[in-house]
C-alpha cells in the first residue's frame, strides 16, 4: 500500500529534476530552444540600403514599386505587414532611421500615423496603420525637387523622446 503513493511522488521528483539545469537554475521543459547558431536578425534592409526594416515585418511585393529619378537616385514605395504595435513600431522605425543617417522632419500620430524624413537630397514618408490582424506600414522615398533647398539642420526638440499612446 504504502508503494502507491510512493510511486507517485518519486514520478513527480524525477520530472522536478529533470527540468533542472546543470547550473541548479530551472528551465521550461515545454518552451522550443532558442537557436544560438544562427540568431534572426532584428533588422533588415529591403530595395533601400539605408531603411531598416524591423524583422517583424514581411515586404508585400505585390505592393512595390521601384523606379529611379533622373538623378539616379532609387526612389518608389514598398509595403510591409507584421503583428507589431504601432507605437513600438514607430519608435523602432524612428530610432533606427536616425542611425542611418535620417532626421526626422514630421511626424502625425492619429490612425493613420505618418513620419517624414529627410536626407541629403531624399525624402522618406513612413505611414503606419493598425489593421484588425497586422499592421502595415508603407515606406514612401523620392528625391527632393529640383531647386528645393533643404531646411536647417537644426536638432528638433522632439527627436528623442518616445512616441507614445
Amino acid at each position: 500500500m504504502r508503494l502507491h503513493i510512493l510511486l507517485p511522488a518519486v514520478v513527480l521528483s524525477a520530472f522536478i529534476l529533470a527540468g533542472c539545469a546543470a547550473d541548479g537554475s530551472f528551465r521550461n521543459p515545454f518552451a522550443s530552444e532558442p537557436d544560438t547558431h544562427n540568431p534572426a536578425p532584428d533588422l533588415y534592409f529591403s530595395e533601400f540600403a539605408d531603411i531598416p526594416i524591423p524583422s517583424e515585418m514581411s515586404e508585400n511585393r505585390g505592393d512595390t514599386f521601384i523606379t529611379f529619378a533622373p538623378s539616379g537616385l532609387k526612389c518608389g514605395v514598398q509595403r510591409f505587414s507584421g503583428r507589431v504595435e504601432v507605437v513600438s513600431l514607430m519608435n523602432t522605425m524612428r530610432r533606427n532611421m536616425a542611425a542611418n543617417g535620417w532626421k526626422l522632419r514630421s511626424l502625425l500620430r492619429a490612425v493613420e500615423s505618418v513620419m517624414v524624413f529627410e536626407k541629403t537630397d531624399r525624402l522618406a514618408a513612413v505611414q503606419i496603420s493598425d489593421g484588425l490582424l497586422t499592421t502595415d506600414m508603407r515606406v514612401v522615398v523620392t528625391s527632393r525637387l529640383e531647386g528645393d533647398t533643404p531646411p536647417d539642420n537644426t536638432p528638433s526638440t522632439t527627436s528623442s523622446r518616445p512616441i507614445t499612446q
